[in-house]
């Protein structure tokens, strides 16, 4: 399926009040040549869920989800093999779907759409995207919007900008329809969810922000100015996490001298003691230049990597292969066999399941947490952007 010029799944680096509009014209220079092995098993899993979340919707309250067994052994369309970290994944996302369709009594094809590409004019004219799953609640007035993510790095629903896009999409959609009866895009209110059951959360696998049709004005108000800004010729460029995924890292000028000047302001003697202000600020300094100079490290080895492929010398570097952990080729019964030969048991001790998939196998939840613990590993000091603070004001 092709992508947006101005996708809705980066919109959190180009679309975001302080993002970097020059995104969308580094991703157009230097676009990507092939799929990356994660995003394709990404993209395998979503298969998974769109399959589980219609067999939901078209079995109504007596609808389950599909067993392992019916994807053991089978390819997704990108050909790409299941395995069943994709389909635990699939199910808990599967889930939450089909407990709001069963809290909601809203099963109708009209209301619940599973990946539909959705156009998005309010943002830009070449705006469009495919959320993963929307609901609309004509009681509540509600959308109800999801985003199945199975990567391990977090994904916030707060300010989810992504899902703001969608949201959009969706107003765009409903509002000429709704116009001769004096509706607004004010009337309406969005939920959007996160579903991340591969990443550790302190809230858990599954994460909502509630979002009125008037807050909702604001966001794309931004959007849509930033989409017109980074297609046009003064699109800017702003550097920070989003450097680790752009394919022009290599010949970004901000990443650049952002990262050298970072380099340079590290390496000067600092007093050893520092007032908690000060403190702050040099820390907040070097943990910037080690992303930085991070992002320039895996921009420089990619380049160099496709200019030795190519056949090319870079001077100083070589190519050398990489390995992973050993594992045994033959079958565990087979390795056992010849542990016992040398007189050495290889068998693992018998284990149990974790209390996360004991709850999935149907264990009560309050039974489980007397039989198990979260345990306190310590304390880290991370960076403060913010969110904590807004949330907790808009509540």
């Amino acid at each position: 399926m092709s992508h947006s010029i101005i996708p809705p799944s980066s919109a959190g680096i180009w679309g975001a009040l302080d993002g970097c509009t020059g995104w969308v014209l580094m991703n157009l220079t230097y676009p990507e040549t092939e799929q990356s092995g994660e995003a394709a098993e990404g993209e395998a899993a979503h298969q998974i869920a769109a399959e589980m979340v219609e067999h939901f919707r078209q079995g109504r309250a007596g609808g389950g989800p599909l067993s392992w067994s019916g994807y053991d052994g089978r390819a997704a369309n990108n050909g790409v093999m299941f395995d069943e970290g994709m389909h635990e994944a699939a199910e808990a996302y599967a889930a939450d779907v089909g407990r709001v369709m069963r809290t909601r009594g809203v099963f109708s094809a009209d209301y619940v759409k599973i990946e539909t590409r959705r156009l998005i004019p309010s943002i830009h004219a070449e705006a469009y995207g495919t959320p993963d799953c929307t609901l609309y609640d004509p009681g509540k007035m509600e959308f109800i919007i999801w985003d199945f993510k199975y990567g391990f790095e977090v994904v916030e629903a707060f300010e989810n900008w992504q899902m703001i896009c969608y949201a959009a999409g969706l107003v765009d959609e409903v509002l000429p329809k709704m116009a001769q009866s004096g509706i607004d895009d004010t009337a309406f209110t969005f939920r959007l969810v996160v579903v991340q059951p591969r990443a550790y959360h302190r809230q858990g696998p599954v994460r909502e922000w509630v979002v009125t049709g008037a807050q909702l004005r604001g966001y794309v108000n931004i959007l849509h100015a930033n989409a017109e800004k980074a297609l046009g010729p003064n699109a800017t460029f702003n550097t920070g996490p989003h450097c680790k995924h752009c394919p022009g890292r290599h010949a970004c000028p901000a990443a650049l001298q952002a990262g050298f000047r970072l380099f340079e302001a590290t390496t000067l003697a600092l007093p050893v003691e520092l007032s908690p202000a000060a403190l702050g600020v040099q820390l907040a300094l070097v943990e910037r230049a080690r992303r930085q100079l991070g992002y320039l490290e895996t921009g420089y080895h990619e380049q160099a990597m496709a200019l030795v492929r190519s056949g090319r010398d870079v001077p100083g570097w070589v190519q050398e292969p990489t390995y992973g952990r050993k594992k045994w080729t033959a079958p565990a019964n087979d390795v056992a066999a010849l542990g016992d030969l040398m007189g050495v048991d290889l068998r693992k001790p018998v284990d149990v399941v974790t209390p996360n998939q004991a709850v999935k196998k149907g264990v009560d939840e309050t039974v489980i947490k007397a039989y198990c613990e979260t345990p306190r590993t310590g304390f880290k000091i991370v960076p403060d952007n913010g969110n904590k603070a807004k949330q907790v004001f808009e509540a």
